[in-house]
Parts: C-alpha cells; structure tokens; sequence
C-alpha cells in the first residue's frame, strides 16, 4: 500500500455498507389493527360466510316454520321445494339444520365467555400477585385441565342426564385453563413493565393496576385463545352430541349426524348438511383467529 492510500482522508474512504433496515413495525393504535385485519383476503372471504351462517341459524328457523313438523314427505333429496331435503320422519330439513346451527353456536359462544371470564380473573390473579397466590391457582387450574372432558360429560349425563346447560358448563370446565395459562404469562410479563412499577410507587391500588393497566393489554393474545375456544367448543359439543349426550329437544349438528348414521346409504343428505356446516363454521372461525393474530402482534408480516 502506498504513501498516498495511506494519506487519504477519511472522507474519500469507500462508504461502509449500511446496516439493514429493521422492517417497519405494526401500528398499534386500534384503526390501524382493525384496517390490517379486515383487509385480509381470508378474513374477507370467511367472515361473511361466518357472519351469514349465524344471522342464518338465529333467524331462519322462524321464517322455515316449525322443525319439529312431520307433515311433509318422508326421505325427499334436496330439491326448489326442500333446499336440504327431508328426513325419515318427513321434516324438513333446512329448518332442523337451522336450528342445530342455534344449538352448536350458542354453546360455543357461550363456553368462550365463560372461559374467557374465568381465565382473566384466575390468570390475572396468578400472574400478577405470583406467590403462593399464583402457586395455588396454577395448581388448580392443572388439575382442572387434566379431568377428561368426555368421561365428566358421561358420568354427570347418567347421574344429572343430558342438557345444554350441562354441557356447557363441562365443556368451560375443562377448557379455561389453556386460556388461563395465557392470561397469567401476559400478566407476568406485564406487570414487570416500567409504567406498572411506577403506579405501584404513586400508591395505586393494586387491583385497580391489574384491571385498569394489566388485563387491557393483555387481551391481544387472549382474544385470539379465545376465538379458537369457540371453534373447540363446537367440535367438542358435535362430539358429545354425536355420541348421544346432549338435549334431545334442541339437536346439535352433532346429534343430527347421530341420527343420520342409520340412512347414510339412502339419504346422503342428512349427515352432508350438518357436517358442512360443522366443518365451514369451524374452519372459518380457526382462519379469523389466525388472521387476528397475525393483525395484534406487531413482529409478524408488515403493513403493506
């Protein structure tokens, strides 16, 4: 290397290459969430279909007339008369699927708020006080989370026999504690954060930081548990009904695929419907989850 290499300024250097650029960040405020969310093609695409099969299954049995009704042919395959055909005992059967969309939602929707609200006060709980607080609670919640759902929902039909209320109240039993490990990880790292530390000093109360500070920003991740709370729900409830458990005034999509199974050879019809509308529904609710996901937390994707 000669003298003059060695002499030359610094500012004739060859520039060092720029390090690269950290990809751009989520926005965090809620317009911005919600306009990354709904502009999804998935979410696009299954949300309507989500949003027409529930206002289908809430409204439609009152403008099909009565399920329950026998009066109508036996064993008719869909046709411009009977969209979805009818059954052995000659009802029509768009009203009975209707109306097992009103059994199946409404028990996944409700399992989901009941998990949702035990979740954040168990969880919550643990993961902000910790201690022996969280220690007893975190054991609760494993022993709750090792109880077979489908031996309980067997034992308490033959003993307490088989309602929707029941089923539900199995199906949030065994279900909150996923979602509560959740809200509890959340909590934990939360109230580690610089802002919670310094409300604690100013003398705030601590349930009113842990209602006000903590639980709010943990719901990113415990609404999308949540939304797939529901869909588990619905599989869960199919599964119980399809064996039988459930309320034989009100059938579940679950139960009529338990009645179809004698005529599965002759009337195809009657276990295709409700198992679609099993399989559309869950598989909707599973995409908008994973859309929400992906909308809530800032390190995946970017705003395009």
């Amino acid at each position: 290397m000669s003298v003059q290499q060695l002499s030359r300024p610094a500012s004739d250097a060859a520039p060092e290459a720029a390090p690269p650029r950290r990809p751009a960040r989520r926005p965090r405020n809620p317009d911005a969430i919600w306009r990354v969310y709904f502009r999804k093609p998935l979410v696009r695409i299954a949300l309507p279909i989500l949003v027409v099969i529930v206002l289908a299954s809430v409204i439609g049995p009152m403008l099909t007339g009565d399920p329950f009704a026998t009066n109508h042919p036996t064993f008719v395959p869909p046709n411009a008369e009977y969209p979805l055909g009818t059954d052995n005992l000659g009802r029509d059967y768009l009203g009975r699927v209707l109306m097992g969309g009103q059994v199946s939602l409404l028990v996944g929707f409700s399992v989901a708020f009941l998990c949702l609200t035990v979740a954040l006060v168990v969880g919550g709980l643990a993961g902000f006080y910790g201690g022996v607080l969280d220690t007893v609670l975190v054991k609760i919640s494993e022993f709750f989370q090792v109880i077979p759902g489908i031996v309980l929902a067997l034992v308490a039909a033959a003993i307490l026999g088989s309602n929707l209320a029941m089923i539900v109240i199995i199906l949030s039993v065994t279900m909150w504690p996923g979602v509560a490990r959740i809200v509890r990880a959340e909590a934990m790292r939360i109230s580690q954060l610089g802002y919670v530390e310094s409300q604690r000093a100013a003398g705030f109360l601590s349930l009113r930081i842990l209602w006000s500070d903590v639980l709010p920003n943990a719901m990113p991740p415990v609404l999308v548990a949540t939304t797939m709370t529901v869909a588990r729900a619905i599989l869960a409830e199919s599964g119980l009904s399809f064996l039988g458990i459930g309320d034989a005034n009100r059938p579940s999509w679950g139960a009529l695929l338990n009645q179809a199974q004698p005529y599965i050879s002759t009337a195809w019809w009657l276990a295709l419907f409700p198992g679609l509308c099993i399989f559309i529904v869950v598989l909707a609710i599973n995409l908008l989850g994973d859309a929400l996901n992906d909308a809530l937390n800032p390190s995946i994707g970017r705003v395009k």
